[in-house]
């Protein structure tokens, strides 16, 4: 059997081109999208923490912590300036709120509603007398938020506008 130079090699590119898209059509579902080096976090646990920082920062007329990916900087900030324990904290207390959640409402936390989530948090943060590991998990994670919200480009150009050192000068001012 006689095979043409251009046949073979248009096979070739047809095999090689399928080998190298086969591995991303066979991704999986709970594979999380953020690359982090320390943990590993699911797409529920993903999408649960962005709903409870983006209900934390909610948009109004300026945006909120989903617009400004206050999650992606939280998740970067656990996975890099935490220890494992606190780390394994975090990873439980999404987990946590999940089963407080559905205990609650009926539904996982990131599938309420606003009101719904609003109701829940509440509800959080009238435990800070029994020291639950769910409000602390509820605190953390409301100071990542705020520090995400104001180490971003909209609140340092827009809110709190950032001068260079020196600054100005203030000559001449009556103390």
């Amino acid at each position: 059997m006689i095979i043409q130079r251009r046949l073979l090699l248009k096979q070739l590119l047809f095999v090689s081109a399928s080998a190298a898209l086969v591995p991303s059509c066979l991704l999986d579902k709970n594979k999380s999208g953020i690359p982090l080096k320390h943990i590993h976090v699911s797409k529920d646990q993903e999408t649960t923490f962005a709903s409870l920082l983006s209900t934390i920062i909610p948009e109004t007329e300026t945006p909120g912590a989903a617009s400004l990916h206050a999650d992606l900087f939280a998740w970067k900030m656990i996975d890099d300036c935490s220890t494992k324990e606190d780390q394994d904290k975090i990873l439980k207390g999404i987990n946590d709120l999940n089963l407080f959640s559905q205990a609650e409402i009926g539904q996982f936390f990131n599938k309420a509603t606003n009101e719904q989530r609003e109701k829940i948090l509440t509800k959080i943060e009238q435990m800070k007398d029994k020291k639950e590991s769910l409000f602390e998990f509820y605190q953390k994670s409301k100071g990542l938020a705020l520090h995400a919200y104001t180490s971003s480009e909209f609140f340092l150009t827009k809110v709190q506008v950032y001068e260079q050192i020196p600054g100005r000068f203030h000559g001449c001012v009556k103390a």
